[in-house]
């Protein structure tokens, strides 16, 4: 695991029982009392999203053109873990600092800092939606911005992405990856009269942060992204939703997964994925 780079075939096999135990331990709505091994039977199928999207992400970060392979990593909303321990795990060079809202259930819990401590990384509890990250200018050589992007403000969307541009180093890497605003799925619904998002509210398990507010193009971060001086290294669109569409035998996730093998089949078709998922360097 040390630094090789390894396929997402791989990778998602290291990394599942990590994303089931951190939604055992620290998940919101997770049941209490339960063994690993219950749990797994219980959740079957439904981290596939999940481990799709982070073996993408960790996959780009190790192919990148001289990707950082020691130095500081910062993760902005680590939420359960689910990315921030992978990356740890075969990016063990870097040191990773998380960055949390201090509001979250499992923020405090002994277990989430024993996890923090076992895959050595740090943990700071920062507003960063409305406050300075507490970091030195050109701190860090890699930043992930994974599923964050889209519950921000929109009045306060450069304000957050100027202060992954000052911490993060000449030559870094930004990753991130967001819901496609552009999707086949969103789309239709335009199509069928519907709105793409529900009106925002509160989440319910802290008040101070929303759900969904606002989703974009991969192009349109592209435009942002280049206005604070980075540059476009790499860019993946995949639908990879199917676990949150109907039941575990449904038809319609069955059609679902049916389209998601169409579409990596198929290449003109990526443009219509449901997650945009993007390597920037800072110039």
């Amino acid at each position: 695991m040390a630094g090789s780079i390894v396929t997402r075939t791989e990778i998602e096999k290291a990394i599942e029982p990590i994303l089931q135990e951190c939604l055992r331990k620290f998940g919101d709505y997770s049941p209490i009392e339960i063994t690993s091994e219950e749990f797994a039977r219980s959740i079957k199928g439904q981290l596939r999203s999940d481990l799709r999207r982070v073996s993408l992400l960790v996959s780009l970060v190790q192919s990148a053109p001289g990707g950082p392979a020691k130095g500081e990593g910062l993760e902005l909303g680590c939420g359960y873990g689910y990315l921030l321990f992978p990356m740890a795990l075969f990016n063990p060079k870097i040191r990773w600092i998380a960055v949390e809202h201090p509001g979250r259930r499992y923020f405090n819990k002994p277990e989430f800092r024993q996890a923090m401590n076992d895959y050595k990384c740090s943990l700071i509890g920062v507003d960063f939606v409305h406050g300075a990250l507490p970091f030195a200018d050109e701190q860090f050589s890699i930043v992930t911005f994974s599923e964050t992007l889209e519950h921000l403000p929109v009045e306060r969307l450069n304000f957050v992405m100027q202060e992954i541009g000052r911490v993060l180093r000449s030559g870094g890497l930004l990753v991130a990856s967001s819901p496609n605003q552009a999707s086949l799925e969103n789309r239709v619904r335009l199509l069928k009269g519907r709105s793409i998002l529900e009106i925002p509210d509160h989440l319910p398990a802290m008040q101070g942060l929303f759900g969904h507010i606002r989703l974009y193009t991969s192009d349109e971060m592209n435009l942002l992204a280049s206005r604070l001086g980075f540059s476009l290294e790499r860019r993946v669109l995949e639908s990879n939703n199917s676990a949150y569409r109907g039941g575990r035998r449904s038809l319609r996730r069955r059609l679902y997964r049916l389209y998601e093998f169409a579409e990596q089949q198929l290449g003109f078709m990526r443009v219509f994925g449901d997650t945009w998922y993007m390597v920037f360097r800072k110039n």
